[in-house]
């Protein structure tokens, strides 16, 4: 698809990234949020209730013949029958918005025939607007100035920073970090916060064996770490395919500036499930 084709879905998604950034920030302004389990046990609020409802009804009504996929929200199966689906997390990062770490952020992805092609992530602590289309290179916004993003290209194992998640850090990834002399390299960062730091070079990688990590959690990270010249793939080095009928990512999520890749992988690969 010509780069000049997503010029609309584009500024559609970066407003709708703002205007829901806008609601969580109302939300994390306040104090005593209940917070609720969902059946995966994982934290839902109403930041993430409210934020889902104004990103399902603007894509929805903008591009009414395109699937809409959302953490939020449930999911019928008809997105199945759509080339062009809409894959949002209408806030990444719900257990630092909890611990109140600043590290979350508001997910717009758009996949075409199964691979991811637009991305927005906001993060609107930060007033930080990242976002990216297949073949267009990748943007930081902020504070009204707008750069573009490149990857680090760091690959000497002596030299990689790697990102891994702050709350829910995997112990059996943790041991694998320690194994491979990483861990004192390691940085612990929320959510999708990590991934952006590997666009703009301060960090060379991302590790993750999380069961629970899923489309909506690397749609729009993805597009912008390619664009910025990274690479993203599974633990055993295979692309991500989007719009599937199983929706978590099984086998880890690797994602790097490119030279490290190969480094990771191998790192990664006792954590996996089977290995060993």
């Amino acid at each position: 698809m010509p780069v000049e084709t997503l010029d609309r879905e584009l500024a559609v998604s970066r407003e709708l990234a703002r205007e829901s950034g806008a609601v969580i920030m109302r939300h994390y302004a306040t104090t005593g949020i209940e917070v609720q389990t969902k059946p995966d046990r994982s934290p839902v609020t109403i930041a993430d209730v409210d934020a889902n409802g104004l990103l399902v009804q603007g894509l929805r009504a903008a591009f009414p013949d395109d699937g809409v996929l959302s953490e939020e929200a449930p999911d019928d199966g008809s997105r199945l029958a759509k080339a062009r689906v809409w894959i949002i997390d209408p806030l990444d990062g719900t257990r630092d918005f909890v611990a109140r770490t600043g590290d979350f952020c508001v997910h717009v992805g758009l996949a075409i025939a199964g691979q991811a092609a637009l991305g927005v992530v906001y993060q609107p602590t930060a007033d930080a607007l990242y976002h990216a289309r297949r073949g267009g290179g990748a943007f930081l916004e902020q504070h009204g100035d707008t750069r573009r993003l490149r990857v680090s290209t760091t690959a000497a194992p002596e030299d990689v920073r790697v990102g891994v998640s702050r709350l829910t850090l995997d112990p059996g990834l943790e041991q694998c970090l320690l194994a491979s002399g990483l861990a004192p390299r390691a940085r612990r960062i929320g959510a999708s916060v990590k991934y952006m730091a590997i666009a703009t070079g301060d960090l060379d990688a991302c590790l993750n064996i999380s069961a629970g990590e899923a489309e909506w959690d690397t749609c729009a990270p993805e597009v912008i770490m390619r664009e910025a010249g990274g690479t993203v793939s599974d633990g055993d080095g295979r692309p991500f395919r989007y719009n599937q009928r199983e929706l978590y990512h099984r086998r880890g999520n690797v994602s790097s500036n490119g030279p490290c890749h190969d480094l990771m992988l191998r790192i990664i690969a006792p954590c996996l499930p089977g290995s060993g």
